[in-house]
């Protein structure tokens, strides 16, 4: 619903002075819109309603399917949130169709494309989810072998999670990579990844303080240590003096989670980024 600005302050101070003047509003000539016909410009959206039937009715299935595909797919919901916002969007999608197919060609012109637009929306938003499902499919099965995995390989388990987070991800790796195996990027922002595959051993503050060079060389924002083992205590106390983001196997086990879990974001941040 839109009140038409000055309109409608006008219309409301009409009815307040005859209110006060104990005389009736005034009538609308024959031919004459009510001006109280102008507050509004969409119906409220019937979602139990089999059909549309006006254009008030159609303003408003707009405007419902508008907010509907905002909190699908802006917002962290659970399984059932989301599955009925799933129906809504596409019982009102075939509302609008049916409507549509009832107006003259003139008509139909002047709502086609805030729809195409909205289902080209959908499409996208829909495709996105799906992609990334995938992706943390395929981490969460590698997680589950982790302990066979090779250094190289578990590097690319590593970007495959980040990707599936929603991250652009660009694997390094080899001799040359200055100890970073992965660089990362979104919205602007820059981080780098090592990767130690250790069966057994801790990680030290010694392997952080050479990673904390790394960062600062890239000009990244932050650093991410990933080892399959457990960082030291003097480490945990570097990391939390700089930059760094240090995840162990069980933080590993918790991003993956992220990614897959019932209601999870479809990108799941870290506290960092």
């Amino acid at each position: 619903m839109e009140c038409m600005g000055p309109e409608c302050a006008a219309t409301i101070l009409e009815w307040l002075r005859a209110r006060a003047e104990g005389a009736p509003a005034a009538t609308p000539t024959a031919g004459q819109v009510p001006r109280q016909g102008l507050l509004w410009k969409a119906a409220p959206y019937q979602e139990d309603a089999p059909a549309i039937t006006s254009a008030a009715e159609m303003a408003g299935a707009v405007e419902h399917l508008n907010y509907a595909v905002f909190r699908r797919y802006q917002n962290q919901l659970t399984r059932a949130e989301r599955g009925r916002l799933d129906n809504s969007i596409e019982n009102a999608l075939f509302k609008i169709d049916r409507y549509l197919a009832r107006l003259d060609d003139v008509e139909r012109a002047s709502h086609e494309a805030e729809v195409a637009r909205l289902r080209d929306e959908v499409r996208d938003h829909k495709e996105r989810a799906e992609r990334l499902r995938l992706q943390a499919r395929r981490a969460e099965l590698k997680l589950a072998q982790l302990t066979t995995l090779s250094p190289e390989t578990f590097e690319e388990f590593v970007g495959e999670l980040f990707e599936a987070m929603g991250y652009e991800v660009a694997q390094v790796g080899g001799s040359g990579d200055e100890g970073i195996d992965i660089h990362l990027r979104r919205s602007g922002l820059r981080a780098v990844v090592q990767c130690k595959y250790h069966k057994r051993g801790v990680v030290g503050s010694p392997e952080l303080q050479k990673f904390l060079g790394s960062v600062h060389h890239a000009h990244a924002h932050k650093g991410y240590f990933v080892t399959t083992s457990t960082f030291s205590l003097a480490a945990e106390k570097f990391a939390a003096d700089h930059p760094i983001e240090l995840v162990d196997g069980p933080r590993i086990v918790e991003l993956v989670t992220q990614a897959l879990g019932p209601g999870a974001r479809k990108e799941p941040e870290p506290s960092w980024f």
